[in-house]
């Protein structure tokens, strides 16, 4: 909450300020009391820069956003109340959803189940379907600006950058806004960009609620800039069948990516189980976005009042809206209550891991020729990106060109400490638990964060990077030999290695500290021997890696 007078301010003589819910680039969000109808909202304060015009440019941005959503009537889209301007600032007022975010909801409890992920998935495409057929785009789909209802269904909010085909651009000549690990590379090249770059983005997304780490993560924002537009994605084993979905939604060429018909129904198939998604053919060609028409009709969403038991508890009655403008309504089971205009609340604002992307706003200036190519496009967008984040744009244009990694070279100062997120799965083997190159004389740590796993499904219950308790490690006595990887820790320990260790394998447990004393690759694991000893093993958890150089 703000402090003093500004806990209770009242705006426009109706909208009285509660909580602060959560803050990004565009603005801050507060609970607040609608006092006309007796109803709690959302108030969207609009972040006010010094400059005057650059205040303009934003209310008019802000206005945009307003119209964007306003327009638009569908179950998993937020909805928008009123716009209104008090002391000189713009403020959208919206539905308040009683959930967290999807990037909170992986933090606390672990990466979603396939399934459940094409569950989500189906009802996003459908928001993003009711957005493309009103003439706009979304332009940052991640899971940070998603909400999940008391149901468990998903919600797309924060249209702050969504771009209007029928009005001018959102930003000036140079400027390019959004979360660079989510962002489709058309973007980062000054390339057309249209209705597949939503859909690149929600490939991101997909792949980052079903694995817990994002496909582009990378320490530096200029690393993960370089990534997205030359790099394969990083998609983990445990991301299951959809990995073909997702890995097609991240072809770098948007004509070879799906339609949203071919979309749906993969998605509709994992959602139902199934282990293959079906084809994946390419769409045709898309231009930019199209003036508004009839919005597509596709079947309906898949429901995910399933997954309810492992979605947290709310405290209102979820509300749904009545009709859809892109698929059939949302489904859900039980008594939720129906408002015509309805209210919903979003929790308390942490940043989880999938919430800390680095974000590009960066300042307008004179346009930069037309690229004939994907490197020389690079240029442009890694010095936009490197004036934001305060680091020398002539990193980019004096050394040469940009590298995936955080080698030794001189002219490319690294950070002194870069903190990264991996996520260890039971069923494998020894895996690298950061692409951050580690050298000689590094501090290394190595905490746990959240998840667990189990080597004995059918037997064992799940437990965390300590290990399986004494009793069940005895019980699994008999495989002591032929399974343990070492034989001092528990069946399920979190097990780490790195060259010139004299422990190796360490058991890590909850956290890991030392110094390499030679560069090399840290890598970590179940207590859990590779073959058949791993045919049992479910789950995965996830760590932080803090290498201090």
């Amino acid at each position: 909450m703000t402090s003093g007078g500004d806990d209770m301010r009242l705006i426009a003589g109706r909208y009285q300020l509660g909580d602060r819910l959560g803050r990004g680039g565009m603005g801050t969000v507060w609970r607040a009391y609608d006092q006309m109808l007796a109803r709690e909202v959302a108030a969207k304060e609009l972040h006010v820069a010094s400059d005057h015009h650059e205040h303009h440019r934003r209310l008019r941005r802000a206005q945009r956003e307003a119209r964007t959503v306003a327009r638009l009537r569908h179950p998993h889209v937020v909805g928008v109340h009123d716009l209104v301007e008090h002391d000189d600032r713009l403020w959208i007022v919206m539905e308040l959803i009683d959930g967290p975010s999807l990037a909170r909801r992986i933090a606390d409890t672990g990466p979603l189940a396939p399934c459940h992920t094409a569950a989500l998935g189906l009802q996003l495409l459908g928001a993003l379907e009711a957005v493309h057929a009103a003439g706009a785009l979304h332009r940052d789909i991640k899971p940070a600006n998603i909400l999940l209802r008391g149901d468990g269904s998903a919600v797309l909010t924060d249209f702050g950058i969504a771009a209007l085909e029928d009005d001018e651009s959102l930003t000036t000549t140079g400027e390019l806004l959004g979360s660079i690990g989510y962002m489709a590379p058309e973007r980062l090249t000054a390339e057309e960009v249209g209705p597949p770059s939503d859909l690149w983005s929600l490939g991101a997304t997909l792949s980052a609620v079903a694995s817990g780490v994002p496909p582009f993560q990378r320490p530096t924002g200029a690393a993960a800039l370089h990534a997205v537009t030359f790099a394969d994605p990083v998609i983990p084993e445990r991301v299951g069948p959809l990995r073909p979905i997702i890995q097609a939604l991240l072809n770098k060429s948007p004509a070879q990516r799906p339609s949203a018909a071919t979309l749906r129904a993969a998605l509709r198939r994992v959602a139902d189980g199934a282990d293959d998604p079906g084809p994946l053919p390419p769409a045709a060609p898309a231009g930019p976005v199209q003036a508004p028409g009839p919005a597509p009709t596709p079947g309906g969403d898949a429901d995910t009042s399933a997954y309810l038991a492992d979605t947290p508890t709310m405290t209102a009655p979820p509300t749904v809206s009545a009709t859809s403008t892109a698929g059939a309504p949302h489904t859900v089971t039980g008594t939720p209550t129906l408002d015509p205009d309805p209210t919903l609340i979003s929790s308390p604002a942490r940043t989880p891991d999938l919430d800390r992307e680095p974000t590009l706003v960066a300042p307008a200036g004179p346009p930069p020729p037309r690229p004939r190519g994907r490197a020389r496009a690079w240029w442009w967008t890694a010095g936009a990106a490197l004036a934001v984040a305060g680091l020398a744009t002539a990193l980019f244009f004096t050394f040469g060109p940009p590298s995936d990694s955080d080698g030794d070279d001189d002219a490319s100062p690294q950070p002194a400490t870069s903190t990264t997120k991996a996520t260890v799965e039971a069923a494998r083997g020894w895996q690298p638990a950061t692409t951050t190159p580690v050298r000689k004389g590094d501090k290394v740590s190595v905490r746990y964060t959240t998840g667990t796993w189990t080597v004995d499904a059918a037997n064992l219950p799940l437990t965390g990077p300590v290990g399986h308790t004494r009793a069940d490690d005895e019980a699994l006595r008999f495989a002591w030999t032929d399974c343990k990887v070492n034989s001092d820790a528990p069946f399920g320990a979190l097990l780490g290695r790195y060259p010139g260790n004299p422990r190796n394998p360490h058991a890590v447990g909850r956290a890991w500290h030392f110094q390499a004393t030679r560069p090399g690759v840290l890598q970590l694991r179940i207590n859990d021997r590779d073959g058949s000893c791993l045919d049992d093993n479910r789950g995965a958890i996830t760590v932080t890696v803090q290498i201090t150089h």
